[in-house]
């Protein structure tokens, strides 16, 4: 089966990504007045930099591949939208600063990250770090990534100078965050704990959580809530370079789906001892 891109338009949508983060987000960093950031709900910014990169992306990656665009912003002010998740056959996925909140605060732990989906399954995803210039990328059948080095989950992982992955020849924590669980998840996730040895906390920027993942930073990643736009990406990266994401509950991940048991991404040879651990305390 052919991949869904060829290899130039493939190159076309990191470079897409590249020119939106030069012209509409990095100018913005650390330089938001205080009318360009909004609270969508409790903690969840929104700010000039997503709406402008959104509105500049969409058409580009359209020009790619003409099919439906679910963007995290246009959805928000049409929820209807995430319902093409559900009915069309190919769709892309954008969220244009993945980490707003982190963005807000002048971090630079901000990605902007693109999705496909085929048939209701994550095919396709990039993901681009702007103030770091690094691109992770993956595609069904073509494999994963990272600024044109491939990834495998077999490879000695980079370990630079975060002391989670500080021993080599140990498996790095897995990185959980309970913020947004209800009150039965995040018991049973807390349960869990000590048996997988101690959690370490997402970054809040799945662009980074994904990247550490691969690059084995991290040895596996808990997530309680699943929003498309969060996950295509990085699941479909991660499913080229040797991982496996799915629920909890043993059934896989289906983007039109965001409510569920919570989701697991984990190298494949270790998925299943790890979501044992967390169903059984979940009681899964």
């Amino acid at each position: 089966m052919e991949p869904l891109l060829d290899a130039s338009q493939r190159a076309a949508v990191g470079e897409a990504m590249r020119r939106v983060a030069d012209a509409e987000i990095r100018p913005r960093f650390r330089a938001l007045a205080e009318g360009d950031i909004r609270l969508k709900g409790p903690g969840d910014y929104v700010t000039e930099a997503d709406e402008s990169a959104e509105r500049a992306l969409t058409p580009l990656l359209r020009e790619i591949l003409d099919v439906p665009v679910v963007g995290e912003e246009a959805t928000a002010a049409d929820p209807s939208i995430a319902g093409l998740l559900a009915t069309e056959g190919t769709v892309w996925t954008v969220d244009p600063v993945d980490g707003t909140a982190n963005f807000v605060a002048g971090s630079d732990t901000y990605a902007v990250m693109v999705g496909l989906v085929e048939g209701g399954e994550s095919v396709g995803g990039w993901i681009y770090h702007p103030e770091h210039g690094r691109m992770f990328e993956g595609l069904r059948g073509v494999g994963a990534f990272l600024d044109g080095r491939s990834l495998a989950a077999g490879v000695e992982r980079s370990r630079g100078n975060d002391a989670r992955a500080a021993l080599a020849l140990e498996e790095p924590r897995g990185a959980v965050s309970v913020r947004f669980a209800v009150d039965s998840v995040r018991d049973g996730l807390l349960a869990a704990e000590a048996e997988l040895g101690g959690y370490d906390e997402l970054r809040m920027c799945a662009g980074f959580d994904y990247a550490d993942l691969v690059t084995q930073e991290v040895g596996y990643l808990v997530y309680t809530r699943a929003k498309p736009w969060d996950h295509v990406p990085g699941a479909a990266i991660a499913a080229e370079a040797g991982f496996t994401v799915g629920r909890v509950d043993g059934s896989g991940y289906r983007p039109a789906i965001e409510d569920g048991a919570p989701l697991l991404a984990a190298r494949t040879d270790r998925w299943e001892s790890i979501r044992e651990v967390l169903a059984r305390n979940l009681g899964l």
